[in-house]
């Protein structure tokens, strides 16, 4: 049996780049899908490995793929979760093919090198090498990789949750949802696990009103109705959620030793509530904190009219609201419709799923966060809550423990690619996670 610092890393990069690189080369965009296709190319690899691995069809070509690593039993097992499908990708904006799946300038490209297929083959390294070097495992290992990630995960993760529960059996999950940046902090590396994200609600905003000849302006104009409900909106700033801000700042002051005493003084202090005051200002001038803190509504759609001389009877718009664990639906859609007040406008729900949590205090989120301390001992390590959303949420609605991370260091050019042009990933940066995953695994899986 090999211990991690004599196993052969470059050796295993190698293999492991021409496996990202032949899987980003198989297109699974969604819509439509077609992720069959790299269910049977992930089964192909276990199979010659000897893992255990099953394909799950859930619509046509479309598929999951679960493989499993058995260990004693004496412990439930964790699941190592990644998705097939990816987001399309504009050719004419790319400087390089795609879905190529090439190694260019020490970075693999292509659609998927980060969201999602990156991880997907640093958890199926780490299980081929658990395996090869007869690690004694105290739970099972399963390797869970599903399609339609990028649209909700109805015939995935959802589709696994409702027609297979029992092969998802287990105490914690390891997913995408958070990332390492370089430089990500004041200039310091930092490394952000998501344990937990917000709740998309996505609802039409509809405005009925009177149609006519555009040279005779009237105020029963659905366009003037629906701009004018929508400008109410747009002024209006949700509250800041103070509970997470204190959890973070708790989660801070127990491991920054500069500001230890100082923070757990002012969490304390009837003093806090001011505190809280003067760090909004901060947190709404920062778009990522202000969108970790609050509910939001972002203006995605507009649709009205159909002639230039015409008034509509009607004009529609998509918000994309995303709510903090917490929050109540009903009660949102409530406040919504006192902001806009106006019996007028009519609000319909498109799609909703609760947000969702696991704690900070486990033996995962240790494992974790000793992992990245060993392998980035400069780095910091900020847990965050994830304005987004993942497939994490269907198993934690199962009760398991999930947490987000893509444990590489990547850089901004490297963030920014995902779900937009010159997707990749440095082979440096791949290193490390194929690294961090099996060490994370080796760690909750032994101990």
């Amino acid at each position: 049996m090999e211990t991690v610092s004599s196993l052969n890393w470059d050796q295993i990069v190698e293999e492991a780049t021409q496996i990202l690189c032949e899987y980003v080369r198989i297109d699974t965009t969604n819509p439509p899908g077609n992720e069959l296709a790299g269910a049977e190319y992930l089964r192909g690899i276990c199979k010659k490995e000897g893992l255990e691995v099953e394909i799950f069809p859930s619509a046509n070509n479309r598929a999951n793929l679960l493989a499993r690593l058995k260990g004693d039993g004496t412990k439930k097992p964790i699941i190592l979760l990644s998705h097939i499908d990816v987001v399309g990708a504009e050719k004419e904006e790319w400087s390089v093919e795609p879905f190529a799946g090439i190694v260019k300038d020490g970075s693999i490209w292509g659609r998927g090198t980060v969201d999602c297929k990156g991880l997907g083959v640093m958890e199926l390294m780490s299980m081929i090498l658990l395996k090869k070097n007869q690690i004694k495992l105290k739970r099972d290992v399963i390797l869970l990789a599903v399609a339609d990630e990028e649209t909700g995960g109805e015939v995935g993760a959802g589709w696994m949750i409702r027609n297979h529960p029992d092969k998802l059996r287990a105490e914690f999950v390891l997913n995408e949802g958070g990332v390492g940046m370089k430089g990500g902090v004041a200039g310091r590396d930092s490394f952000a696990p998501c344990f937990g994200e917000k709740g998309p609600c996505w609802i039409k905003v509809a405005a009925e009103g009177m149609p006519g000849h555009g040279s005779m302006p009237s105020k029963d104009n659905a366009n003037d109705i629906l701009i004018n409900a929508l400008g109410r909106l747009q002024r209006y700033q949700f509250p800041l959620m103070g509970k997470w801000v204190k959890e973070a700042l708790l989660y801070f002051a127990r491991r920054a030793s500069i500001f230890r005493s100082f923070l757990l003084r002012m969490l304390a202090s009837p003093l806090l509530s001011v505190f809280l005051f003067l760090l909004k200002g901060v947190v709404t001038k920062n778009k990522r904190f202000n969108a970790m803190l609050r509910n939001t509504v972002a203006l995605t759609n507009l649709k009205a009219g159909f002639k230039e001389n015409v008034i509509p009877s009607r004009s529609e718009a998509v918000l994309d609201c995303r709510l903090i664990p917490g929050t109540s639906t009903p009660r949102f859609i409530s406040d919504l419709q006192k902001i806009i007040n106006d019996q007028r406008i009519k609000i319909e729900v498109i799609k909703n799923y609760d947000a969702s949590q696991s704690p900070l205090d486990t033996e995962f989120f240790e494992v974790i966060e000793k992992t990245i301390r060993k392998n980035s001992p400069q780095a910091m390590v900020m847990p965050i809550l994830a304005p987004g959303f993942t497939d994490s949420r269907w198993l934690r609605e199962q009760g398991l423990i999930a947490y987000g991370l893509i444990p590489c260091l990547l850089s901004s050019e490297e963030v920014d690619s995902i779900h937009g042009r010159d997707e990749k990933i440095s082979l440096e940066s791949f290193k490390l996670g194929l690294k961090n995953v099996y060490e994370i695994c080796l760690e909750i899986c032994t101990r």
